[in-house]
């Protein structure tokens, strides 16, 4: 279990700079200037308005729990957290004046910890089994997951329905396959379909890289980090993408601060996209994701 803070209490000064004033952490000090800059070139009346209500807001203490899913979410060479979203989502909490516990747990835990309350904020893609317990905040970025497999289109399980006889591999805990075939635990419970589920991503890519399972299941982009971290040969073919989605933050309803965290991260994403602050993803924008991410430890 890897946590990390950000965001209040002595880990914060408040300074002034030409009567504006503004956050300054004393991590993300260049961040924070970076984003100063471009906050301050503009002109937009609804802009200054969204700025005034960051500003006015109390500060509170929150927890966001995720997984080692890198380079979204990840723990860092030296032992910290990091990744594309979590350094976005420290940034709404920075402004919207947060202190962010961030922890990486297990997948399971981490989804048990959202679902019963232990966690104000859960990172993870858009799943259906969290529309019961949470709120999805406006923020979100693109997520694919799907297959990983050698096998021809034909002999492929695009459907539920093609899937008995296969053997398959994935990490446990994992939600978005149930999208695709919903009744995959009773096929395993059946003995139809062979289910190997492993602690982590790298366990897993090196099953199916020993040719013990014919499909993979995660995301396209994680595949790639790691593929290229482990030096594990792949063509780009071989992936089949079978969920479109997206990925973002996740609210508690049991969490004592729910309508307050949500729309706080919901103010905050507003203020950054209307100053140009995000990619076309709703990632921090180049020049200031490199202020702050950090490289995620080497697999394995």
């Amino acid at each position: 279990m890897i946590i990390e803070s950000v965001g209040g209490g002595n880990y914060m000064q408040w300074i002034r700079f030409k009567s504006f004033r503004f956050l300054y952490s004393l991590n993300f000090g260049k961040f924070i200037f970076g984003l100063f800059i471009l906050f301050a070139v503009s002109s937009q009346s609804s802009a200054k308005t969204l700025k005034q209500e960051l500003d006015d807001l109390p500060q509170i203490n929150i927890e966001i729990a995720s997984f080692h899913f890198p380079p979204f979410t990840q723990r860092t060479k030296k032992g910290g957290v990091s990744g594309k979203g979590v350094e976005t989502a420290k940034a709404f909490c920075t402004i919207a004046r947060m202190t962010c516990e961030v922890i990486l747990y297990p997948t399971a835990r981490a989804y048990m910890n959202i679902e019963n309350g232990t966690s104000d904020v859960l990172m993870t893609a858009d799943i259906r089994r969290f529309e019961r317990c949470c709120d999805y905040s406006k923020w979100s970025y693109p997520f694919v997951a799907g297959l990983i497999t050698e096998r021809l289109n034909d002999d492929i399980p695009f459907k539920e329905a093609n899937l008995k006889g296969h053997s398959l591999v994935m990490v446990r805990g994992w939600q978005s396959i149930y999208d695709v075939y919903p009744n995959l635990k009773d096929l395993v419970a059946k003995g139809e379909v062979e289910l190997i589920e492993t602690n982590s991503i790298e366990s897993a890519i090196k099953i199916y890289s020993r040719s013990r399972t014919s499909l993979l299941w995660g995301s396209r982009k994680v595949f790639e980090w790691y593929f290229n971290q482990m030096s594990v040969q792949w063509k780009e073919e071989d992936f089949k993408p079978l969920v479109l989605s997206s990925a973002g933050i996740w609210i508690s309803k049991r969490s004592e601060q729910h309508e307050n965290i949500l729309y706080r991260f919901n103010l905050a994403f507003q203020y950054l996209k209307t100053q140009g602050s995000l990619d076309k993803e709703n990632f921090l924008e180049p020049s200031l994701m490199k202020l702050v991410y950090s490289e995620a430890e080497t697999p394995n």
